[in-house]
Formats: C-alpha cells, structure tokens, sequence
C-alpha cells in the first residue's frame, strides 16, 4: 500500500529586524558660529525661576558659550507709577539677588544689575549699545527670558548664501493640563509644558490687526563692514541694508509664559506702568485668558 501523500507545508521565513534610520534632527547648534556667537538677555528680576532653564537651553540647543553670555537684571528702587518709593522694591532686590545666583551657579559670569525706571525705550538702548561694542563679525541672539530659540539644521547652507538676519514665529507652549501653572526647577521646561498653542494669534478680535508673534532671532552685528545694526523696536531692527538686511525665517520658537509667574508679571506691568491702549489691550487679553478657569487651547 502506497504511503499517503503528505501535503508540504511551507515554513515562512523567520522574520528579519530592520532598524529604521534616525530621524533627521529638527534642530542643532549653531556649530560654525560658536567663537563668535553671543547671547543678551535682559529681563525683570522677578522671572529669576526662568533663568537655569534658559541659561541651559542656550548652552546646549543652541550652542552659546557660557563667557558669551550677557544678562541685564532689571530690579528698579522704586516701582511706583509716580516715582514714589514702594516697599515691593525691597522685594525686587531679593528677587535681583535670586536672579544673580541661579546665573552665577550656572557658569555665567558677565551679569548686570540696571535700577533706572523700566521701559522698551530703556531695553532697546542698553542693547544697542552693546551691540554697538561688538566686533563687526559677531552674531547675536537677542531674546526675552521667556524665548527659547531654536535653529534648522541648515544654517550653515543659509549663513554661506549671504543670509544676515534670521527671525523665527511665537509658539506658546503650554501644560498639559492646558491650563497656567507653577514654574518648577526640574524636570527641563519642555517637559513640564509638552503642548503647542498659539495663543497670541488669537488674542485680538476679527478685523483688528494680529498680535506681532514673529521676531529676530539671530543677526549679524556689522554685514559687510557697515555700520552696527540696531534694534527699532523689541521685535524688528532698523531696516538698514535693504535686501541684504532681510529677514530669513527659521520657523517657530517656543514661548513659556503660561505660567502663573507671568500671571503675576502682567498684573505688575498693568499696576507700575503705562501702556498705550493696543498694548495695554492685549495685556488684559493675556491675563483674562490666564486667569479662567478653561484650556488655553
């Protein structure tokens, strides 16, 4: 009797692992700029919890040498509208000293304290004075301490094409709860506000003109020997060079102040301070929004 037929069967091949390549990074370091890059950041004392965060970032996202690093403490002897003395200086003082304290422990040495009366006016002129100190080749990252930078990959493509002047759109960056809270030393700020929101682009109603979100974030201090670029107004530098001065965006850059720290900033801007009314507008905007009990986005 003829032994039954045995059907094959057909034994699939052992599956192979394949490791997909590392995705190409979204952003790096300003490498090649690195021994002439500099950084300045001038900023009200009481924001000191944001200092290591940003000190940090800088550092190691961006590439900023620590001695390249100025900081300009803003920690007035009076606070009041008039020029009266207030006792809250006093506790400004100790914010200042705060300030000082988490920049020193994070390596940077070259940071100011100013007292005079706050204003964009006196921002603006303490930067373009030091921008006008700076070796003609340097390049300089301006930003609030509130702004964390970020760069494309590509920048050096973009620097060897003549590209001057980089600037870069607001993203608010947000809890996850969606809602403003505390400021903590750890985990690093990303983490602690994970979500991306564009609250600012919708802080005014329809028909008004948006909120400026967009600003300069990188920009050569003299192109072509020229004379020192300067800041017009905490947004924009003077258009001096024409084509040569244009702005080259870099995409977004993250923004924190969904926290209850700025809630308290605003609160004194509005209280110490006068505004004009499109400003003054989109501060309440602000602090209304911060203030309600629903996401922010």
């Amino acid at each position: 009797v003829a032994a039954p037929a045995v059907a094959a069967v057909a034994v699939a091949a052992p599956a192979v692992a394949t490791v997909a390549p590392p995705a190409a990074p979204l952003h790096c370091p300003l490498t090649t700029l690195r021994d002439r890059l500099h950084l300045a950041c001038f900023f009200d004392a009481d924001s000191h919890p944001l200092a290591r965060h940003f000190v940090r970032h800088y550092a190691t996202v961006v590439g900023v040498r620590l001695e390249r690093m100025t900081f300009w403490v803003h920690a007035p002897t009076t606070t009041d509208a008039n020029g009266v003395d207030d006792p809250r200086a006093y506790a400004t003082a100790a914010a200042a000293a705060a300030a000082e304290h988490s920049l020193h422990a994070e390596g940077v040495d070259d940071v100011r304290r100013i007292s005079s009366r706050w204003s964009d006016k006196l921002m603006l002129n303490v930067t373009n004075e030091f921008i006008k100190a700076l070796p003609r080749d340097r390049w300089l990252v301006f930003a609030n301490i509130d702004e964390f930078f970020y760069f494309p990959c590509d920048m050096q493509r973009r620097i060897a094409e003549r590209k001057t002047t980089f600037c870069a759109d607001m993203e608010d960056r947000v809890a996850q709860s969606r809602r403003a809270v505390e400021l903590r030393e750890a985990p690093p700020i990303d983490e602690q506000f994970p979500v991306r929101c564009r609250i600012r682009q919708s802080l005014r109603p329809r028909g008004q003109r948006p909120t400026t979100t967009e600003k300069i974030t990188l920009f050569l201090a003299s192109p072509a020997g020229r004379p020192h670029r300067q800041y017009k107004s905490p947004h924009r530098l003077f258009s001096q060079y024409g084509k040569l001065g244009r702005c080259n965006n870099t995409g977004s850059f993250s923004h924190y102040t969904a926290t209850t720290m700025y809630v308290q900033a605003i609160e004194k801007k509005l209280r110490n301070f006068r505004w004009n009314p499109t400003v003054e507008m989109d501060y309440r905007s602000q602090l209304k929004l911060l203030r309600a009990d629903a996401p922010l986005c």
